[in-house]
């Protein structure tokens, strides 16, 4: 009979020693660290109810808190443990696409472990859940670029052009593998959900794929037609030439970091409000204090009738905190829309 891991309830330290190899069939098992007796389906239970602990922290960590960056490493952890665990390599599949940059994309990698992760053995609506969620940041990821790298439809340049070329043609490819996956599953275990989704990718990929056969145009008046890929970098042809006066002000050199234009593009796709979110915690802080001072202001307002000037700087001083607070509630509220838009909030 093959073993499996458990881990001791009782000990403490590395979690590392305090995971072990069971055997199901038997009636008891030993920690090697403590040495306490337990029975082998506690041990299991508790291990696997530690990876799911780690997964839901890693889940929070990218959907709530929305630090890919971290999430990424969090993954990471579970799959030291179980390298198989497809919840994890999708988890950091996600991560990859809110890591995005500019002038460097991370969906080739992503690609690499969404072709290299297995649906059988997974619980299969988990599963698609997930692919769906790589789908739908899929689709912002394409929005946020094509609107970093535009303006009023017109790219900034020839080289913010080919970028996005380049972007969405990996995010092309992407889908397409997306839509196998889909089309096996459905082979596997039909369902009507499936179908929809498969005829969403199906339009998905064919309105990206016309949109590489339009002509595009810069803000120097240029219209280019991609050409040909060669070893993943788009070639365009200059086809036409338009009247773009009106642009005149905003053909900077756009992609030189050196030049501190106004419309110099930033590297990074998707906004951060990771500080906003943390800064939300210490509002509650912030509410004590305000609450304070309106109470030192009525206070003042019976007792320093004569310093008008310390009853001034409490006012000022609530008025102040009250704005600050009401402003990370709204950025905090405004992101949590975006996540709502995003429809990756955890289930």
């Amino acid at each position: 009979m093959a073993t499996k891991k458990g881990l001791c309830p009782y000990c403490k330290g590395r979690i590392d020693h305090r995971i072990f190899q069971v055997n199901p069939e038997a009636t008891t098992c030993f920690c090697p660290v403590c040495m306490k007796e337990m029975e082998p389906i506690d041990a299991i239970e508790h291990y696997l109810e530690y990876i799911d602990e780690l997964l839901l922290k890693a889940d929070n960590t990218l959907f709530v808190a929305c630090d890919p960056s971290l999430a990424y490493q969090q993954y990471a952890d579970v799959l030291e443990l179980e390298p198989k665990t497809a919840h994890a390599l999708i988890g950091r599949i996600l991560c990859l696409i809110y890591m995005g940059k500019v002038r460097s994309s991370y969906l080739k990698e992503a690609y690499i472990l969404l072709e290299n992760t297995s649906f059988r053995g997974c619980d299969l609506d988990v599963f698609t859940n997930f692919l769906e969620k790589i789908n739908t940041a899929l689709d912002e990821y394409e929005y946020a670029v094509n609107k970093r790298l535009t303006f009023k439809e017109h790219y900034y340049d020839e080289e913010c052009l080919r970028l996005y070329w380049s972007h969405l043609s990996d995010i092309v490819k992407m889908k397409e593998l997306i839509l196998s996956i889909f089309v096996e599953i459905n082979k596997t275990k039909p369902k009507e959900s499936n179908n929809a989704v498969i005829n969403m990718l199906e339009v998905s990929i064919d309105e990206k794929k016309r949109i590489l056969d339009l002509e595009a145009f810069t803000t120097d008046g240029s219209g280019y037609h991609l050409d040909h890929f060669f070893n993943g970098k788009p070639f365009l042809v200059r086809t036409s030439k338009e009247d773009a006066s009106k642009f005149k002000r905003y053909r900077l050199s756009t992609l030189n970091p050196e030049e501190k234009g106004k419309h110099l593009i930033e590297d990074k796709i998707f906004q951060d409000y990771t500080v906003i979110l943390k800064l939300r915690k210490f509002a509650i802080v912030m509410w004590i204090l305000l609450f304070a001072l309106l109470g030192g202001s009525v206070a003042g307002a019976f007792l320093l009738k004569e310093n008008t000037w310390l009853l001034t700087l409490f006012i000022a001083l609530a008025v102040v905190l009250s704005l600050g607070v009401a402003l990370i509630f709204s950025l905090s509220l405004y992101w949590r829309s975006v996540l709502k838009k995003r429809e990756l909030k955890l289930n």
